[in-house]
């Protein structure tokens, strides 16, 4: 009788995992996804920005062929090449709305581009980085020396 019941003492240890090593490997898989998922998301977002810089980027470059053409720049965003639809003007990846408007002087001597994040979108969470700019005299908006989001 003691060699049935050594034999099956060693099949239920080789049977599994128990609960508790079970809920310690659930524990680590948290604690990684805790630190881990944040990091994942701030680097889309990060990523995701490249979007507005080409978008403002490109707009700039078609506002000043427009200029030289015509003498002045226009707000139209038809006339700049961006995507235009009912539910305004965006970005490629449409995580951004796109706005351009006349500069201090006026729209004859200047403009300003701004790369508004989209409402709902990821973007909305990326902190400090949520509204680009670019104005006529290449000035950047937040300041690249300051921030991060250039």
């Amino acid at each position: 009788m003691k060699l049935a019941s050594t034999r099956n003492m060693k099949a239920r240890r080789n049977a599994g995992f128990s609960l508790v090593e079970l809920m310690v490997a659930v524990a680590i898989v948290a604690l990684l996804s805790m630190i881990a998922v944040p990091s994942f998301m701030q680097n889309v977002r990060k990523s995701k920005r490249v979007d507005a810089q080409t978008a403002l980027t490109r707009t700039s470059y078609n506002l000043e062929r427009f200029m030289a053409s015509n003498g002045r720049y226009t707000t139209n965003p038809t006339l700049l090449g961006l995507i235009v639809d009912d539910d305004g003007v965006w970005s490629d990846e449409r995580n951004y709305t796109i706005r351009v408007t006349a500069g201090p002087s006026g729209i004859t001597r200047g403009y300003v581009i701004t790369a508004t994040a989209a409402t709902g979108g990821m973007q909305e969470d990326d902190t400090g980085c949520t509204v680009l700019a670019l104005d006529s005299l290449g000035q950047r908006t937040p300041d690249p020396a300051t921030s991060k989001c250039w």
